[in-house]
């Protein structure tokens, strides 16, 4: 967990704390759960290539963008912006922090594996379901 700040659509700027979840089960995705006092928590599911990419420069279209921000005398941060009907919300993190948590999933999942691991869980998951034995090992 790591803090962070969310800007609302009404411009107001508020202290909140940030968890990353990443999960081999959905390896291509990041849950990011912002946390607000006396607010009810909010979960996105975004991309782990968008998060990567928005190190270095601005990354994502539409209702999600990622991009790196430095501003004097602060550390680079990081900034989601995620847009719905309603508005959109700013959320700030500090960028070595999301740096250090996808550096750890990809210790876990390697980019480019996560296609290789899901095919794996396919042809398994088709297997079960067939009732099959699986297919003999020589």
């Amino acid at each position: 967990m790591t803090r962070g700040f969310v800007t609302l659509s009404g411009g107001e700027r508020e202290r909140c704390d940030i968890m990353l979840r990443y999960s081999r089960d959905d390896p291509l995705v990041v849950g990011l759960i912002v946390s607000r006092p006396g607010h009810s928590s909010v979960c996105w599911v975004i991309s782990r290539d968008l998060l990567s990419a928005g190190l270095t420069g601005t990354s994502g279209i539409g209702d999600i963008t990622v991009e790196p921000v430095a501003e004097q005398s602060k550390p680079l941060a990081v900034l989601l912006r995620v847009r719905n009907e309603r508005g959109e919300s700013r959320i700030h993190i500090d960028h070595q922090a999301l740096l250090l948590y996808l550096e750890y999933s990809h210790a876990m999942m390697p980019f480019g594996s996560e296609a290789q691991s899901r095919q794996a869980d396919a042809e398994l998951d088709q297997l079960l379901d067939e009732g099959q034995d699986p297919p003999a090992v020589q």
